[in-house]
């Protein structure tokens, strides 16, 4: 049974430039915070049994309930209330989107779409059909870039594996020919030299049913003639898409290859997603590449104007982004150019246009747990002076729009 209202999202990765898996020194840190938590109500539990004499006053089974065991331990434990400790999870970009009349839309395919292809998989179940009107097992996935941690989950992904399943691809022609030149799945040719070099697998082993729609802009490059091999269809960068009662409004952004963000609108609920945009920070305002970055800051505040919630690349703080500090090493290096914005630039920009609720995404590989929890630590209190939310973006973050 369907319980979604209007749009339920899911965050499967969040991870910036490459897959990660947490470091020792991570788990250790990770630890330390949530088993100082428990420790701290443990003692004041002990506390609240010592005597006038000063002496604790219980025995161990008396405080278990029963004899040491690991079953009256975790009892023990289950007793009192700890915070869950942040965790971020190292899987590059990938949200899902669910709708209430029965669609599942994708954003990006890095190697969170494995898991969240799973998770679909699971939905449809063995039904011949799915939960929309069309009768088919229909998955939507709308990709903002080329780059391949934005890419990388597709290959293996299980919804990829079963001819009952429609896949339909949104993006620009970039992102299109990143699927398509290692896997062939849209043409149906794999360069012999490329055939093998990346992944064993090719549209020869992928039965799904793929149908690709290039959006472009068609003031700039109009469509001439019928669609080619690679992009089945057409659509215009300044329509809107309708799937069901949802619309998706893409836009060009800020980044080194060409790079779309989506608003998606349903039920009078707004979500902006908008990974790998630069604010540019250069110093020459007539430079063509601050020109343009600032055009495409102007079009994202335009489609973020009062949004529910923005899920946003903030890749680095200034001083790294000006090289006057590393991450995670003591060596700075100017990441201008590199296609990522600052936090402190989403903050002032999400301030501007008022969205109730930004997840800052995009998390550079090198930045460790406890500096992302020290950073969580200061939204909370931007949060607080602000009345707006913030707070990175953690995987496996479920909320309902």
């Amino acid at each position: 049974m369907n319980d979604i209202e209007n749009l339920r999202i899911h965050f499967y990765g969040v991870q910036g430039s490459g897959s990660i898996c947490p470091s020792f020194q991570d788990r250790v840190a990770y630890h330390q915070v949530s088993d100082s938590e428990l420790l701290k109500q443990v003692f004041t539990d002990l506390q609240s049994r010592v005597g006038a004499d000063g002496r604790l006053h219980v025995s161990i089974e008396e405080l278990l309930g029963g004899p040491l065991t690991q079953k009256t331990l975790l009892a023990y434990r289950d007793r009192f209330s700890i915070p869950p400790t942040r965790t971020y999870g190292g899987w590059t970009t990938c949200i899902r989107i669910e709708t209430a009349d029965g669609f599942d839309i994708v954003l990006d395919c890095g190697s969170g779409f494995r898991v969240c292809a799973k998770d679909i998989v699971e939905k449809w179940g063995e039904q011949d059909d799915s939960f929309t009107p069309e009768g088919h097992r229909q998955l939507f996935i709308f990709g903002s870039h080329s780059h391949y941690d934005h890419t990388e989950g597709f290959d293996q992904a299980a919804v990829c594996f079963d001819p009952r399943n429609h896949i339909y691809v949104y993006a620009n022609r970039q992102y299109l020919q990143a699927l398509d030149q290692i896997l062939g799945i849209f043409s149906h040719q794999v360069d012999f030299r490329l055939k093998g070099v990346q992944t064993p697998l090719s549209y020869e082993l992928m039965p799904a049913q793929f149908h690709s729609c290039e959006i472009r802009d068609f003031r700039i490059d109009p469509p001439v003639g019928e669609a080619d091999r690679l992009a089945g269809q057409y659509h215009d960068l300044e329509q809107r898409v309708q799937i069901g009662d949802t619309t998706l409004q893409p836009f060009e952004v800020f980044h080194p290859s060409p790079c779309l963000g989506y608003r998606i609108e349903r039920g009078g609920k707004v979500f902006v997603f908008c990974t790998d945009h630069e604010r540019r920070r250069g110093t020459d305002s007539q430079h063509p590449l601050q020109v343009a970055s600032l055009e495409a800051e102007e079009r994202l505040c335009h489609h973020s104007l009062g949004a529910d919630v923005l899920y946003r690349d903030g890749q680095f703080l200034r001083v790294e982004y000006d090289g006057d500090l590393g991450i995670g090493s003591d060596h700075g290096v100017s990441r201008q150019d590199w296609g990522h914005s600052c936090i402190e630039d989403v903050l002032e920009m999400a301030v501007q246009c008022q969205v109730k609720h930004t997840y800052i995404g995009h998390h550079d590989p090198n930045r460790n747990w406890s500096e992302r929890n020290w950073i969580d630590e200061t939204l909370i209190r931007k949060s607080e002076q602000s009345g707006l939310i913030f707070e990175l973006a953690q995987a496996e973050t479920v909320f309902d729009l």
